[in-house]
């Protein structure tokens, strides 16, 4: 990269996110900039730290801020709730490049549950249930039920086999302000194995360019649907077929990966409620590897402008008390079509590879 700073590069985007932002209705918080800013600093030393040209990525930049902004998520919470890296990725030339992606932690996946889930009044903290555990699950009498009861042995060095999260959910009418609502607990659980399918996704997804493709799936299938997640984890073999990333499988990171997608897995699937077309737009293509891959190939070939120049024309034509205006006639990506909705997100804003990954098989 240039001499360009950090100010000037936040500058040159954040009234750019604003003025994208007031053309949906959403006039942007104070938090909301903090959001933007601290994202903004966290890509800008991915970009110093890879060497990037920041022109070639400057849309990539644009789109994830604006996914930022609209979703409300902090890069410098901590535990984070986003992170940023470089993927390798092909033009409609074929030549290949790095941009930046954005994904979103598990305390991220929380956040968006505890200010978009439909009817949740308060997610609790989640149980890592383990090894040895004596736990026991939910039973239903008629409507009744019967908490699940968790007593942990307290050995942490043990695998986790299941994750719960109790979530305190509104039940009955929406009253006006003046009549509290009543709220009953629920129990949303899932397991260790079910993560096999997140790991089948990963797989697939590597081989995509692979001329071998089909018959390694097959082989991969094969293998799976008599091996456990872990004996997959555990096999050469399949490490080699699949190309199963360092994070999956590395002795330091392979729990905290399950541990992530499990916790992924369940508050993925509790509805969303958004009341605004533009934040539906960005969770769905944060959450939604598909909408990713189209958001990608929309904006591949977008707006080459030198960014130093448009840097540099910016700060000579604005007066220092006035907002930026957008960058100037750039023709925008396209917003692609969004299939049916299945999740959906109202509610307080809540204060690390995460996605929504279908069976490929």
């Amino acid at each position: 990269m240039t001499d360009t700073s950090l100010t000037k590069v936040s500058n040159y985007f954040v009234p750019q996110i604003e003025n994208q932002m007031a053309k949906s209705q959403i006039e942007l918080t104070n938090y909301q900039k903090m959001c933007v800013t601290g994202a903004m600093q966290q890509m800008y030393q991915v970009i110093t730290d890879n060497g990037l040209d920041i022109t070639s990525v400057q849309n990539n930049i644009k789109d994830i801020l604006l996914t930022v902004a609209a979703l409300q998520l902090n890069a410098n919470a901590e535990p984070r709730e986003i992170y940023f890296q470089t993927r390798n990725s092909k033009d409609n030339s074929g030549i290949w490049h790095k941009e930046i992606e954005m994904g979103i932690e598990g305390d991220g996946n929380d956040a968006l549950l505890n200010r978009f889930g439909r009817n949740v009044a308060y997610v609790h903290p989640f149980w890592l249930v383990r090894e040895g555990d004596d736990f026991e699950y939910p039973k239903h009498m008629g409507i009744q039920l019967t908490p699940p009861t968790w007593e942990p042995t307290g050995d942490t060095d043990k695998k986790v086999v299941r994750v719960v999260y109790p979530i305190d959910m509104y039940v009955g009418p929406d009253y006006h302000d003046d009549q509290e609502r009543k709220t009953t607990t629920e129990y949303f659980i899932t397991e260790r194995e079910q993560v096999k399918n997140n790991l089948l996704a990963h797989m697939s997804n590597n081989l995509m360019r692979d001329k071998d493709k089909q018959d390694k799936l097959k082989k991969i299938k094969d293998f799976a649907k008599s091996h456990t997640l872990d004996e997959i984890l555990d096999s050469e073999d399949m490490v080699r077929t699949g190309r199963i990333s360092p994070a999956w499988r590395e002795p330091q990171s392979r729990e905290t990966m399950i541990i992530r997608k499990m916790r992924n897995n369940i508050v993925k699937k509790i509805p969303k409620d958004f009341n605004n077309g533009l934040v539906q737009i960005k969770y769905e293509e944060a959450t939604n590897d598909s909408l990713k891959q189209m958001r990608r190939d929309v904006t591949e070939d977008a707006n080459s402008e030198d960014f130093e120049k448009a840097v540099e024309q910016q700060s000579k034509t604005v007066k220092p008390d006035e907002k930026p205006q957008e960058e100037p006639k750039q023709p925008e990506p396209e917003t692609p079509k969004q299939p049916e909705i299945i999740d959906a997100e109202p509610k307080k804003p809540a204060k690390s590879q995460p996605e929504t990954e279908d069976d490929p098989f």
